[in-house]
């Protein structure tokens, strides 16, 4: 017997509880066999089409069948190959809507209150889908997040050995603040701001997975193109069979859970508590939550109650379908309804029964923790017969990779299960997130791309500056245009190292600055500035959207604003003293809260030296008693540099060397 559960969609965990029985079938709606025109996923109510260029409407149907495609008064048809795939392309727009577009065939299609507007792609990894939730300034910005005329669209994780033509099943939504808190906090923020300055609909697609390296990302073609990127290509083809057998094909895995009980602490006489046990066929807790599954972050998995449980009767919970290495399949206890925090401190810890087919690690959900980095247990390998597992408070750790907070089990809002089908983080095939995130999403036509990525890449920042000029050339190549805006968010301060050593940071950063120096219309969003020395996962994301929005105001619509920090453009050599020379300097240089700080300069021993600098109109002056023959400046060449040169615009310099003497990554293949 089995018990499948609807999607609560006025619950502000957006997709949770879908029915499970629609995600198995799936596949078949993704099938080549069409009794009606089908059209890929990005084609939903509420979506946004690009304005002042040609509306492209594509899809399947029955090899011959006619397709027309209406929308404003205006119509144009075609026909379906012999494969079944049709293309229309709709006249130009200006910004508009709300309007109904209309796709007809042997059956009608109609798409609901459509936008013309701006379509921007938000790519790269954590801190691209860090949510708005988990920002500075959320319990202020969240309630406003009310813009009817920005609409976004979240591309499902996915990763492909081939070009996929769809993504797996999604739809826009309207910003609110309950979509806005788990939406992006970059992307949103980039979104307001363009919205407030150009008053035209805003769409954002973002297509972004924590944890990923840039080659990830990038076409195929462009990595085989560049001579030195082959050592990426060469890792892969070495790669073991297993990796790339999961890569070809995900794996199978089913948990099922049963008998929740809260232990007492050594010194309570009391019994444990049982807190859910699914015998009355709900997903209800005791203490006034539920458990929850969120289907966006694993669109092959489902969840559902099985029957007999644990013992022959009432129910399981069960988690079934497929994984690979990006999908990432949670089932969520709630304490309470609102997600509101519970004091566990009565309590030593949880204990329950599992049996099944896979792995799982089992987290611990506190509020004060917000870049993913749970207190969690091992890694469980379930078996097939019932298997009781214990995890006490005390024994639980953070991974370390985030932020070290304290254990407050005194404040807990749940606990979750992470369940894989491989322990750790497997090896991933090059392009594979192209072909699966940004493939499907090639023939819609976009403004311009933002990207923030790079700490999976730090190692290699010496690649780095040939990589991400290869990404976005097989970007542009891949959507038709020789040179859309491709907008870079450069590492904030993060780490630490030697304040006149190398750092690897601050060679990424370089990379970054180089690729948009070099390659035509690319910017530059510096943000030395927000970081935080002990965080990867900075929160203060307003500042990021906004240079970015800056950029794009400034750079793309042609707004007349300073839209950049001061960008090092050439030195000379004067004597003991270098004279640097500055873009972006806007109505003059500025040191932030006291003298000019964060240069060093260095003679022909390569030995650098703390320097003097001033500014001297739009250029700065470094000198140091200790270097008679200055040949080379370095500015904020630290991980987590001390730094304050900035334009009178509030905009800050980003860092920079007029060495190339090789750092920490020029060896690194």
């Amino acid at each position: 017997m089995l018990i499948r559960f609807f999607e609560n969609r006025d619950s502000p965990m957006g997709s949770w509880l879908r029915i499970s029985i629609t995600l198995l079938l799936w596949p078949v709606l993704l099938s080549p066999i069409h009794a009606e025109p089908v059209l890929p996923h990005l084609f939903s109510d509420h979506m946004v089409l690009q304005r002042d260029s040609d509306i492209r409407v594509w899809g399947w149907a029955d090899p011959g069948e006619k397709i027309s495609a209406s929308l404003a008064g205006n119509t144009r048809a075609a026909s379906a190959d012999g494969q079944g795939n049709w293309n229309i392309d709709l006249p130009a727009m200006g910004a508009g809507g709300p309007f109904v577009l209309r796709v007809q065939g042997k059956k009608t299609v109609e798409f609901k209150d459509v936008l013309i507007g701006e379509i921007w792609v938000a790519s790269g990894q954590s801190n691209m889908t860090y949510a708005l939730g988990g920002a500075t300034g959320a319990a202020e910005e969240i309630p406003k997040a009310d813009y009817e005329e920005i609409r976004l669209f979240t591309v499902p994780q996915r990763i492909s050995l081939t070009p996929q033509k769809d993504t797996s099943p999604q739809e826009w939504v309207v910003c609110s603040p309950e979509s806005a808190k788990t939406f992006s906090a970059v992307s949103y923020f980039f979104a307001r701001d363009l919205f407030r300055a150009l008053r035209v609909p805003i769409g954002i697609i973002l297509s972004a997975r924590p944890g990923t390296a840039a080659e990830e990302w990038a076409d195929p073609e462009a990595l085989r193109r560049e001579p030195a990127l082959q050592s990426i290509l060469k890792a892969w083809d070495a790669a073991p069979d297993s990796a790339k057998s999961l890569a070809a094909r995900p794996k199978d895995f089913s948990l099922e859970f049963d008998d929740f009980e809260l232990l007492p602490q050594p010194d309570d006489s009391n019994s444990p508590m049982r807190i859910s046990d699914f015998d009355d066929g709900t997903s209800r807790i005791s203490t006034g939550g539920e458990w929850a599954y969120n289907w966006k972050d694993s669109p092959e998995a489902a969840f559902e109650l099985v029957a007999p449980g644990r013992g022959g009767k009432g129910y399981a919970a069960r988690v079934f379908g497929t994984l690979d290495e990006v999908s990432s399949s949670r089932l969520q206890a709630n304490f309470h309804a609102d997600h509101s925090a519970a004091d566990m401190s009565r309590y030593a810890g949880i204990r329950f029964w599992v049996r099944g087919n896979g792995q799982f690690q089992p987290e611990i959900l506190q509020p004060t923790i917000s870049d993913w980095d749970n207190y969690a247990a091992e890694i469980f390998h379930a078996t097939p017969e019932w298997k009781q597992i214990t995890i006490l408070f005390k024994d639980l750790k953070q991974a370390g990779w985030g932020v070290s907070k304290p254990l407050t089990v005194e404040s807990l809002s749940g606990f979750q299960f992470v369940n894989m089908t491989s322990a750790g983080d497997p090896e991933r095939p090059p392009s594979g997130l192209f072909h699966g995130m940004i493939a499907p999403l090639e023939k819609y036509r976009i403004r311009g791309a933002l990207w923030y990525q790079g700490e999976g890449n730090t190692w290699r920042a010496y690649q780095y500056r040939k990589l991400l000029p290869a990404l976005i050339a097989g970007w542009r190549k891949g959507w038709g245009e020789s040179d859309f805006p491709f907008l870079i968010v450069q590492l904030a301060n993060h780490g630490s190292s030697p304040e006149l050593g190398d750092s690897i940071w601050a060679e990424l950063r370089e990379a970054q600055f180089l690729t948009a120096r070099t390659v035509p219309n690319t910017g530059l969003a510096v943000s030395i500035d927000v970081g935080e020395p002990k965080n990867l996962h900075p929160p203060r994301k307003e500042e990021i959207g906004h240079r970015l929005a800056l950029w794009a105001l400034g750079a793309t619509y042609g707004e007349k604003i300073v839209y950049s920090g001061p960008l090092f453009d050439s030195m000379k050599i004067e004597g003991e003293n270098v004279r640097l020379h500055f873009r972006y300097a806007g109505s003059g240089l500025e040191a932030s809260g006291g003298p000019l700080k964060g240069f060093a300069i260095a003679g022909s021993d390569h030995i650098f030296h703390w320097a003097e600098a001033r500014i001297e109109g739009d250029e700065i002056v470094v000198s140091s008693p200790g270097v008679k023959g200055p040949i080379a400046v370095r500015y904020a060449w630290a991980s987590s540099p001390d730094c304050n040169l900035y334009n009178k615009e509030g905009l800050p310099a980003s860092p920079f060397r007029t060495d190339d003497w090789p750092g920490q990554s020029a060896a690194v293949k």
